[in-house]
């Protein structure tokens, strides 16, 4: 019988564990990277619907109808009487413009 030293047993035991590792730990990838499998992909797309209004701008001196004007206000025949001279602010008919009409937006949101 050969004697074998503990030293010598335990270091081929070490090297054995550490090549088997190795060796399954490659085997396990390879396997990992090449599998089929069936499945189904949702292919659906959801939204939210948002209504968004009409876009308008209001021109307040749209239309010049009368300029600035001064005029005198009061009694001016009687004796004593309290008479102003009053200003008068320019007259504008109102304009509106459409900038953008009123419509419906989608908005991606996440399916349920």
């Amino acid at each position: 019988m050969i004697k074998v030293s503990s030293v010598s047993f335990s270091l081929a035991a070490a090297l054995a564990v550490t090549t088997f590792v190795a060796g399954t730990s490659i085997s396990f990838d390879a396997e990992a990277r090449t599998y089929k499998a069936d499945r189904y992909v949702n292919r659906d797309k959801c939204y939210k619907v948002k209504k968004v209004p009409q876009l308008v701008e209001y021109d307040t001196k749209g239309i010049f109808v009368r300029g600035a004007s001064r005029s005198w206000s009061g009694n001016l025949r009687k004796h004593g009487s309290v008479v102003k001279k009053k200003y008068n602010d320019p007259v504008y008919i109102r304009t509106v413009r459409v900038l953008e009409d009123q419509h419906y937006t989608l908005i991606p949101s996440k399916c349920k």
